[in-house]
């Protein structure tokens, strides 16, 4: 329902800051597909064009230096209107996958810090056999931090 009301009411894309700084904007927008009419007796063939996404970029790297953080002024007016239906639809899993890359992150640096080799995929950890122990403390060590306070806010 919140998804809902900011971006379909508010006309916003959902974004979010992972607890470990790093923030998140949902890129799903309106298609921005031009059609042409062709007459297909003619021989001409018809295309259509997707928005050029380096414009894209560029209209939110101008939003973005406009943007007035404390008083919440969202500027990416340039942009086409957020997609309610995939921005909703797509917060539950971004969020989560968003989660997982923390406590993966968090892992990493911890096994390192302890000299305990570390690979990863996804939400997949792998370690040398001898190690598993230490990792499996290590894991779970840093998972309970990133779960003590209210995420959503």
């Amino acid at each position: 329902m919140l998804s809902r009301h900011i971006t379909k009411d508010l006309s916003c894309r959902i974004s979010w800051v992972t607890p470990l700084g790093l923030p998140v904007v949902q890129p799903y927008v309106k298609s921005a597909y031009r059609s042409l009419e062709v007459d297909f007796w003619s021989g001409s063939s018809s295309h259509r064009q997707l928005l050029d996404i380096s414009a894209l970029t560029r209209a939110a790297a101008l939003a973005e230096k406009s943007r007035t953080w404390k008083g919440a002024k969202d500027s990416l007016v340039s942009l086409p209107p957020p997609n309610p239906i995939k921005q909703k639809n797509a917060f539950p899993p971004n969020f989560i996958h968003s989660l997982d890359s923390c406590h993966m992150m968090l892992t990493a640096l911890h096994c390192y810090r302890e000299g305990i080799l570390f690979a990863s995929v996804h939400d997949c950890f792998w370690t040398h056999a001898a190690s598993v122990d230490c990792m499996n403390r290590v894991s779970t060590d840093v998972v309970d931090p990133l779960h003590t306070f209210d995420l959503l806010f």
